[in-house]
């Protein structure tokens, strides 16, 4: 692409910005409520809060899997197979994410989990809609790029909601899980105050792990209040 193209690229992000609204968006919105009502909040396998691990799972999220999933569900059917293809391949992109988010509600009831599946899978159908729209209309980049800043926005939400960021006007001191610090000589008790607490969670990857009691293992960072 050269200089040229970026007004012209611009233009299309522009344009089907509204399409964004009406299939991504509100039907996100949709979902999150239904789900609320229903009481159900998928359970999240592990937060991440090192450096290392943030950064991979922000690549993985917001470069590899939109470009990726782009590329071989929509871009390479609708080349093969042309209509036809893009709507065999994103059918199977749709139905791939309720296959694995399941495992995030495997505490829930039957009816809890059927109606899980169905609010994954309809709203991953109208995002489905509309990054085929796009490549449809000739502009798949747009719908890679349009991909990769709903995954990143997302993928910023959970860091700040996960990651908690140490404020400079409080002391912050490392403790084990077991509790806080001993308290002071001479019986003093110490002012309450919230310190961090690594917490170690084990990630499952798939279900074979699950199996072998397998998995990986990270640290999280948790305030926790002490009381003296």
């Amino acid at each position: 692409m050269n200089a040229t193209d970026l007004p012209a690229l611009a233009f299309q992000m522009v344009r089907y910005f509204p399409h964004y609204v009406m299939l991504v968006l509100f039907p996100l919105v949709v979902r999150v409520t239904a789900e609320r009502f229903l009481d159900i909040r998928p359970e999240v396998a592990c937060t991440i809060t090192s450096y290392e691990f943030a950064f991979r799972d922000f690549v993985l999220a917001v470069l590899y899997y939109p470009l990726f999933e782009e590329l071989i569900f929509r871009g390479l059917p609708y080349l093969v197979f042309g209509f036809y293809g893009i709507v065999l391949g994103s059918l199977t992109w749709a139905v791939m994410h309720p296959a694995w988010q399941l495992f995030l509600v495997q505490s829930y009831s039957l009816r809890k989990k059927i109606a899980f599946t169905v609010t994954t899978l309809s709203y991953y159908l109208c995002n489905a809609v509309f990054y085929s729209m796009i490549w449809m209309g000739g502009f798949g980049l747009v719908a890679v790029l349009y991909h990769m800043a709903h995954n990143g926005w997302l993928t910023a939400l959970d860091f700040l909601r996960e990651i908690e960021l140490p404020a400079p006007w409080k002391k912050y001191q490392f403790v084990s899980k077991k509790g806080a610090p001993p308290r002071p000589a001479g019986g003093i008790k110490r002012k309450e105050e919230s310190v961090p607490r690594f917490v170690v969670r084990k990630t499952i990857k798939s279900l074979s792990d699950e199996v072998r009691g397998a998995g990986s293992f990270s640290f999280v960072v948790r305030k926790v209040k002490n009381r003296d």
